[in-house]
C-alpha cells in the first residue's frame, strides 16, 4: 500500500533538504578590523618596544587616506615614549593630537584600503628613562578619510624603572717574596624587576695601600669598577688587586665595596656593599675572610 505524505511535510522536508548544506558550513568570520601585538609585555623604562598594529577594511567600499593610530591609557602613549620607527607604513608617521593639540597617539599612512584589504605598521617606541612604572594598555584605530573603527583596546605594557643591583666582594691572596698582593673581585647580580642598565661600585683603600689596575679605575685612593648591563639573575664581575708592602704586616684591615651609583632606581639598600676584612701577617701569609 503506497504510503501518503501531508502536503506540508513534503515541504518541510524540501526546505531542511535545500538548507543542509548552509547549516553544515558556518560562514567564516569578519578578521577583526584592528589588531594589536607587543614585541615584549614588560620593558625597563628608557628601553625601546615595538606595537605592532593590523588594520583591515571588513567592509566592500574603499577606506580613503586610511591610517593605523596606536594609542594607550591610562598615560597618554607621547607623555612616556617617543617614536623612533615605523616599519610599513606608506609615508612619514606623526603624532596624533586631540582637539586641543595635546599629543595623545602616533599614526602611519597606509594608502587607500580597498574591501577586505589590511595593512599591517610595526611602531618602534622608546620609553622615557624617567616614566612612572605601571601598566599601561595599548589601543588602536583604523581611520580614513571617509571612515573610522572604534578605538580598540589591545595588550598591556608593563613599564618597570627598578632594578636591584646586589654587591659582593671576595679576596684571594697571593702570595710570592717579589710581588705579593691582595686580588679582589665585585660582583654585581641583577636581582630584578627590571634589568641593571649600568652600575658604579666604590671600594676605598685602607690608608698605607695602592691598588694596581685590573678592570676598575684607581685614583685617590679609591678604586671604581663599573658595569654595563645585568639581566636579571646575572652577574657582572670586575677584579682589581693591592699589592702587600712591609708597612702593612700585623694589622688587621677592612675593604669595603659599595653601589654608589646604578641605573634605574634600586630599590633595596640591604645589599648595596660587600666587606672583607684581611690580616697581613707577613710578606707570604695573609688571611682574608
Amino acid at each position: 500500500m503506497r504510503s501518503l505524505r501531508h502536503p506540508l511535510a513534503v515541504v518541510a522536508l524540501a526546505v531542511a533538504t535545500l538548507m543542509s548544506p548552509l547549516l553544515a558550513a558556518p560562514a567564516s568570520a569578519d578578521p577583526p578590523e584592528v589588531a594589536l601585538s607587543l614585541s615584549s609585555s614588560q620593558v625597563n623604562a628608557g628601553d625601546e618596544v615595538t606595537v605592532t598594529v593590523t588594520v583591515t577594511n571588513i567592509h566592500s567600499f574603499t577606506v580613503l587616506n586610511a591610517t593605523a593610530r596606536v594609542y594607550s591609557t591610562p598615560a597618554a602613549l607621547p607623555s612616556y615614549a617617543t617614536l623612533t620607527g615605523c616599519a610599513g607604513a606608506v609615508g612619514a608617521c606623526t603624532t596624533v593630537t586631540n582637539g586641543g593639540g595635546t599629543p595623545i597617539g602616533f599614526q602611519a599612512p597606509v594608502g587607500a584600503l580597498s574591501g577586505g584589504a589590511s595593512a599591517t605598521v610595526a611602531f618602534t617606541l622608546a620609553t622615557a628613562q624617567g616614566v612612572d612604572p605601571g601598566p599601561q594598555t595599548l589601543q588602536g584605530e583604523l581611520r580614513g578619510s571617509n571612515y573610522a573603527t572604534e578605538i580598540i583596546a589591545g595588550p598591556v605594557l608593563t613599564i618597570i624603572s627598578e632594578a636591584d643591583a646586589a654587591v659582593t666582594l671576595t679576596a684571594t691572596p697571593k702570595l710570592a717574596l717579589l710581588v705579593p698582593k691582595i686580588e679582589f673581585r665585585v660582583r654585581v647580580t641583577g636581582n630584578g624587576p627590571g634589568a641593571v642598565r649600568s652600575a658604579t661600585v666604590t671600594t676605598p683603600l685602607p690608608p698605607g695601600f695602592g691598588a694596581s689596575s685590573g678592570d676598575c679605575a684607581t685614583a685617590s685612593g679609591t678604586v671604581t669598577c663599573t658595569t654595563g648591563e645585568v639581566a636579571p639573575g646575572a652577574s657582572v664581575t670586575r677584579a682589581f688587586s693591592v699589592p702587600v708592602g712591609l708597612l702593612t704586616i700585623g694589622v688587621p684591615y677592612t675593604f669595603t665595596a659599595t653601589r654608589t651609583a646604578s641605573a634605574p632606581v634600586d630599590p633595596v639598600s640591604a645589599n648595596d656593599s660587600g666587606t672583607v676584612r684581611c690580616t697581613v701577617v707577613s710578606i707570604v701569609l695573609v688571611t682574608c675572610s
